[in-house]
């Protein structure tokens, strides 16, 4: 009795396909069938779930084409062959390669060849028929994506020109909502994701360094729209775009009116004041290396000092004195580094920690919250001259006329007159609605130090008795940053 063959079924489901389409039952129940017809027995399957047949790199594409190199099976199976791919003869040629055995190198054997079956009547054994068809269908199905895509990229224009959003990954701050004017979706705040990136706007021009705030977002679980977690590149790129001021953008560049006015379709997050302001505090620096906003060691690096030589303590690992492990203290560097100290101090991190956060909340946890914001006016018509040189800057990567090169030196020159006027920057504080215990208890390391910084003059440290168990209060000089002197 002759070996049944082996099949290895392969399914692509386009995202558009559900069960008014084309479905991975019913494609399977039309393969199953031929595999029945043909009397093949089926060893595996592959299913690309949601992926382009415009890339050739799906995993279960190619774990299928892998069965016919290995020997699993006799016959690649599939619902259709013009589904296996949209780049026409490029791919056919590599997939005819494996029918064939074929190493795609040197066109040598390299393995059996197998058999190719689809459920439309596509079969390899009808030979120049099999091969003419095959090519045809792939260049089809390759001319069929691009008209696809032409229609999605002139609807997304229609959509955008219209104010309407032509769907897929929202930008952050904003959220799809039905629209209230008519058919299709328009662009919202979302209000928390808003809230946090205006704080963010705020920290940045109040001074703060972008990663410190890229890392204050991920600390507080703040999620960005397109990358796992927020970063410098990935925060400024949501500061400075175009999106925050509640524009969109046409072929790469902002949408207009017939008057040549740029307009903002959804609401704004942020004014063009700030985006402007932003866009120059972030800008690269010319000879410059991006600082990455170093993490403080502990919560009070760089706040302690020794009482006898003035060093500021270090972070450290003590020898451990029980199989609990090293401890980590604060102590004094000088003796280390070849210095003098009369009597360098020592104390346990966890210890001196926990008493300076219960005083500092107990002397200010029950206040109000502030937060800095900084307001910027006078930089509109420098935005506004900015977004026409990035316009004029793409014009002449495509059409370098004398016209385009005129225009964009005379915005050059306006350019250079308006940034010699100062902006106009005014900081405010305003209430966050919360306490200081409730933003420390929010807050990550760095930001908690930062506060201690700004409430305390001095922390000094005193030697410890002897014997002594726990922390002694007695023993740190503290000194409020609007006292005169030491407190104790």
């Amino acid at each position: 009795m002759a070996r049944r063959g082996r099949a290895s079924l392969y399914i692509r489901l386009s995202k558009a396909a559900d069960d008014t389409n084309v479905s991975l039952d019913g494609m399977l129940t039309d393969v199953r069938a031929v595999l029945q017809r043909e009397g093949l027995d089926e060893v595996a399957l592959h299913v690309d779930d949601g992926l382009s047949g415009g890339f050739r790199d799906r995993p279960e594409f190619l774990s299928w084409l892998d069965d016919a190199r290995s020997g699993r099976c006799d016959v690649l199976a599939t619902y259709y062959t013009d589904r296996l791919t949209r780049e026409g003869l490029n791919v056919a040629a590599s997939l005819l390669d494996v029918v064939e055995g074929k190493d795609p190198a040197s066109g040598r054997p390299a393995h059996r060849p197998v058999r190719l079956l689809d459920a439309k009547g596509l079969d390899s054994r009808d030979g120049d028929a099999f091969r003419f068809r095959f090519v045809i269908q792939a260049e089809v199905g390759r001319a069929e994506r691009e008209r696809m895509r032409d229609r999605n990229r002139s609807r997304t224009r229609r959509l955008r020109r219209a104010g309407r959003w032509p769907g897929g990954t929202t930008p952050h701050g904003y959220k799809a909502v039905d629209n209230p004017d008519g058919p299709g979706k328009v662009l919202d705040i979302e209000p928390a994701e808003a809230a946090a990136i205006r704080e963010a706007a705020d920290a940045v021009l109040a001074g703060d360094n972008a990663t410190l705030v890229a890392r204050r977002l991920n600390h507080a679980g703040v999620k960005p729209r397109r990358a796992k977690e927020w970063t410098r590149v990935v925060l400024v790129r949501v500061l400075t775009g175009d999106a925050v001021l509640g524009r969109i953008s046409v072929n790469g560049r902002p949408l207009r009116d017939e008057e040549g006015d740029i307009l903002a379709p959804y609401p704004a997050v942020l004014t063009v004041a700030q985006v402007a302001s932003l866009r120059a505090v972030l800008a690269p620096k010319e000879g410059t290396a991006q600082r990455g906003g170093r993490r403080p060691a502990r919560l009070l690096s760089g706040l302690l000092s020794c009482h006898s030589c003035g060093s500021v303590l270090q972070v450290a690992r003590r020898s451990p004195r029980s199989r609990s492990g090293a401890e980590v203290v604060y102590r004094c560097p000088s003796r280390g580094n070849g210095g003098g100290c009369e009597r360098p101090v020592t104390v346990a991190a966890l210890t001196i920690e926990g008493h300076v956060e219960a005083r500092y909340l107990a002397a200010v946890g029950s206040l109000p919250m502030y937060r800095e914001t900084v307001r910027v006016t006078g930089v509109e018509d420098l935005a506004a001259v900015d977004a026409e040189i990035r316009e004029t800057l793409a014009d002449m990567a495509t059409n370098a006329t004398a016209d385009t090169f005129a225009r964009l030196q005379r915005l050059q020159a306006q350019r250079a007159e308006l940034a010699e006027l100062e902006p106009e920057r005014r900081t405010e504080l305003v209430a966050t609605g919360r306490s200081m215990a409730e933003h420390w208890a929010e807050s990550m390391t760095d930001d908690r130090r930062a506060l201690l910084a700004d409430a305390l003059e001095e922390l000094v440290l005193l030697p410890g008795v002897r014997g002594r168990r726990g922390f002694d209060p007695d023993r740190l000089l503290w000194r409020w940053a609007d006292e005169g002197d030491a407190a104790e």
